[in-house]
């Protein structure tokens, strides 16, 4: 408004021959400058609050999705590979972040003010070309709506290879030694290769896409309503109707042109919404994983007595792992399972920590029902061992205690002497203190396992699982394990899946699992006088120990 004043003064004292006023120039220079440094203030505060409220959003939104990865049942994570999940948590948010909570959203505030400013300003001007112009808004609401038709599935879809790219990597890594061992360098290679190739393609559709609807496409519509709207002055012109000022004639262009670009920058900002969409699905569909029920009520631990009442289980109803499971751990005794690969051992451990419920059946430990029982407080006195010990980024004394303040150094020393870790506190300079690289590769297998032992043994657990802990280890560490635990598992009610039968010799009754079913059940002495399948399991080993 104030350059078409500008310039019908301008016009209309040239055309009187009469001076400008300096003083009217400098008064309207003078509001045009104070518009434009408010103008200015306001688009960098804008750019600063939304900078701002991005990052702190995407942080609540990245705390929440990671605590509820961990609120989630044990079942989510058994068909999807750690690489999806931790996009989701990790890379999906910032793309939300990014891409619609800061650009995005100070994008459309920013540009929806201008239309609605600019189109105030027209029907000031000119009602009629305001009223022409707002044919715009539902083409351009009717274009959107194809275009996000088309983009939703490439852009979900590009997230996904993403999170599988992201996966495939991870997977490489972690087993980069088998890969080169087994010289599996160009098939991964190319496992990778046809992957990021479908991102490539994707890409292109995508761009393909956006070239059409987002950019050539809207320059055209720009220049085809400019051209109608000086074609309809030019008309008005030459038939003698003309009724408008030089500066009005100069505000309506310039009001068309400033009036496309806030829409053509919504327009073209959409690509980046439908990817911040289509991250922020795969966030909110992690968000809005149901957690499991758990019951307010908490299991109290006396001695450890445990109970597996007629339990039947099966990750999937239809095939049950578990078949009538029934037997009883007095307190402080030690149970050996055995059993081929797929025999139910592990799966009899997980119902034990709650990770699953058996859907037939009933476990109690000192006469409770644990499914009527806190998960949290079940698994607060168990501690488990793992066939593959698995240590974090840190230092050894942080692997031990796991964070627990209560237990100190003192403490942590004295879980890895008892475990036999004396030579491997001496050799190392800075003692329990001395840093762990990912999952400890500068530690040998026996020295890690040494470590998981003596996280177990400083909780103090009532009740103590050894999954196969002693099946990647030397026979003189094998021999210094059993002798710790022979005086550590004293009072506690222990579980040892054993894959060697020497470790359970001395257990106080062995279960032999076959197919989900117990099918021999006693002391070493006993299955052996029995000559069942422990006995010739036993057979089968001492003579290729022999061998």
């Amino acid at each position: 408004m104030i350059g078409k004043q500008i310039i019908d003064v301008i016009s209309e004292n040239v055309k009187q021959n009469q001076p400008v006023s300096y003083e009217f120039l400098i008064q309207k220079f003078g509001w045009f400058m104070l518009i434009t440094v408010i103008s200015a203030l306001t688009s960098y505060s804008s750019f600063l609050l939304f900078a701002f409220a991005s990052n702190r959003v995407s942080k609540n939104i990245r705390d929440q999705a990671h605590e509820k990865m961990q609120q989630l049942p044990i079942s989510y994570f058994d068909d999807k590979p750690a690489g999806k999940i931790s996009a989701r948590i990790v890379n999906d948010t910032e793309v939300l972040r990014n891409s619609f909570y800061q650009n995005f959203s100070n994008q459309v505030l920013i540009n929806l003010l201008m239309v609605i400013g600019i189109y105030i300003a027209l029907f000031l001007v000119s009602p009629d070309v305001g009223l022409a112009l707002l044919l715009l808004l539902p083409f351009f609401f009717v274009w959107q709506l194809i275009y996000i038709r088309i983009a939703t599935p490439i852009n979900k879809n590009w997230r996904e290879i993403i999170s599988e790219l992201n996966s495939l990597t991870a997977e490489i890594i972690q087993g980069v030694s088998i890969v080169q061992l087994f010289h599996q360098e160009e098939k991964m290679l190319e496992e990778f290769e046809e992957k990021n190739q479908a991102w490539l393609d994707n890409r292109i559709r995508s761009i393909r896409l956006d070239g059409i609807l987002s950019w050539d496409f809207s320059t055209f519509i720009k220049n085809i309503v400019m051209f109608f709207l000086l074609l309809y002055l030019g008309t008005q012109f030459t038939s003698g109707f003309l009724g408008y000022s030089m500066g009005t004639i100069f505000i309506l262009i310039n009001y068309l042109s400033s009036l496309f670009d806030p829409i053509l920058n919504l327009v073209r900002i959409m690509p980046t919404l439908q990817q911040a969409l289509a991250s922020g699905e795969r966030v909110f569909e992690l968000l809005d994983e149901a957690i499991e029920t758990d019951s307010t009520q908490p299991l109290a631990f006396s001695n450890g007595e445990i109970t597996f009442d007629h339990v039947t289980f099966g990750y999937d109803e239809q095939n049950q792992v578990l078949k009538d499971i029934h037997f009883k751990v007095n307190p402080g005794e030690t149970v050996g399972l055995v059993g081929h690969t797929g025999s139910g051992k592990s799966s009899l451990i997980n119902l034990l920590f709650r990770f699953y419920d058996p859907q037939e059946g009933a476990i109690l430990i000192d006469n409770q029902p644990i499914a009527k029982c806190n998960r949290e407080s079940v698994r607060e006195k168990m501690g488990i061992v793992l066939q593959e010990p698995y240590l974090f980024s840190g230092t050894i004394a942080s692997n031990v205690s796991m964070q627990d303040q209560s237990i100190t150094d003192e403490m942590i020393i004295q879980a890895l002497e008892k475990v036999g870790a004396h030579p491997l506190l001496a050799k190392l300079p800075q003692g329990i203190h001395e840093e762990v690289i990912e999952k400890g590769q500068s530690l040998s297998s026996g020295e890690r396992q040494l470590i998981a032992f003596a996280r177990t043994l400083a909780k103090n657990p009532k009740i103590l699982i050894l999954d196969e802990a002693t099946s990647h280890i030397d026979t003189e560490t094998e021999a210094i394990i059993q002798n710790a635990m022979n005086v550590v598992k004293e009072g506690r009610t222990t579980f040892i899946i054993a894959h060697r039968l020497s470790t359970i010799q001395q257990a106080d009754q062995i279960l032999l699992l076959d197919q989900g079913e117990i099918k021999e059940q006693g002391t070493h002495a006993q299955l052996l006088a029995l000559d069942g399948q422990y006995a010739q399991m036993y057979r089968l080993q001492a003579k290729s120990a022999q061998g």
